[in-house]
């Protein structure tokens, strides 16, 4: 890894985390069970409580997209797949489930790892992003490249904590669609940017949060469909299941703009989450997986006050504790 620290590295407390102690890289995740990924989860969100709470930085944000993480890593091939973070503070669980859990007792430190992606830094960095809005674009070029050089590599971009509101991203999208490309867009949707957020279009997300009456339990629209009419679909069989796709999910916007849109999901349930995520590794085509999480999640001051909690400033007296 690229990064100069003004610290050795620093193994941390096997006792404390057993798990964690043992990933190295992210493919160390794919024998885990999900049983041990839940567990994995709290120990991840134990250190970046404490690391915070003794360097500074964003804690609410990071700590409400771990299991989010540990699904991708889990599910994606990143020896080869490429994953853009936006906003790039949600990335802390990501760096320490990619070589760099020994230094990141140095987070945002001189001479330490960044409290953002940095491609200098790891190779695992696909692209440096801070604030705001740029993900779903630069993910948008490389999985471009990857077409005309006839590779086959996954991207995928995750937006977050506002992001989707600004107009960079929705252009993204709209250019995303008409290309037609294989790209999956992860939305982390946590209803806040800083604060809470405000708009048309976070009003549109929170109704599609709380439509539960017309959410598919754990099913996909596709074979629901199929379910009813048969295996071979007419043309007018196709149409139908575009409208029911758009009146159970209600993710009609994401459609029109050329998306295939899927959620919203628990981004906390990793179960779901790691199911969902491989098979939607095999889908082609533009993809919008919408998740909702809790920012500030496991710590219980985060949790009620998430916009106090968005970042900190060193020192604090004391850690928080997971929950």
């Amino acid at each position: 890894m690229a990064v100069s620290t003004h610290e050795a590295e620093r193994s941390i407390e096997p006792a404390r985390f057993p798990l964690l102690g043992l990933i190295g890289d992210p493919q160390a995740l794919k024998s885990l069970s999900v049983e041990e990924l839940e567990s994995l989860a709290t120990e991840i969100r134990q250190l970046i409580i404490e690391t915070v709470y003794a360097n500074g930085g964003h804690l609410a944000s990071p700590l409400g997209v771990v299991e989010l993480t540990l699904a991708l890593h889990h599910a994606f091939d990143l020896s080869r797949d490429l994953i853009v973070w936006d906003v790039g503070h949600q990335s802390y669980a990501h760096k320490l489930l990619t070589g760099r859990r020994g230094l990141f007792h140095t987070l945002r430190q001189k001479d330490g790892i960044a409290g953002y992606p940095r491609i200098s830094e790891s190779p695992y960095d696909a692209f440096g992003t801070g604030h705001s809005s740029t993900s779903i674009s630069a993910a948008l070029g490389m999985a471009v490249a990857r077409d005309y050089r006839g590779e086959d590599h996954r991207v995928i971009a995750v937006i977050g904590d506002g992001a989707m509101t600004g107009g960079m991203a929705i252009e993204a999208l709209s250019h995303a669609g008409h290309c037609g490309s294989d790209l999956l867009v992860v939305l982390n949707d946590n209803e806040m940017s800083i604060a809470r957020n405000v708009g048309a279009l976070s009003a549109y997300f929170s109704r599609l949060i709380t439509a539960r009456p017309y959410k598919r339990a754990k099913e996909d629209v596709s074979s629901f469909v199929k379910r009813i009419l048969g295996p071979r679909l007419s043309q007018t069989a196709s149409r139908l299941e575009k409208s029911v796709k758009g009146f159970i999910t209600a993710g009609v916007l994401f459609q029109e703009l050329g998306f295939n849109y899927v959620g919203p999901v628990d981004g906390h349930d990793l179960p779901v989450l790691v199911g969902l995520l491989s098979n939607l590794r095999k889908m082609q085509g533009p993809i919008l997986f919408h998740c909702f999480t809790q920012k500030g999640k496991g710590c219980p001051e985060a949790e009620s006050d998430p916009m106090k909690y968005h970042g900190i400033k060193p020192p604090r007296t004391r850690y928080g504790t997971v929950q």
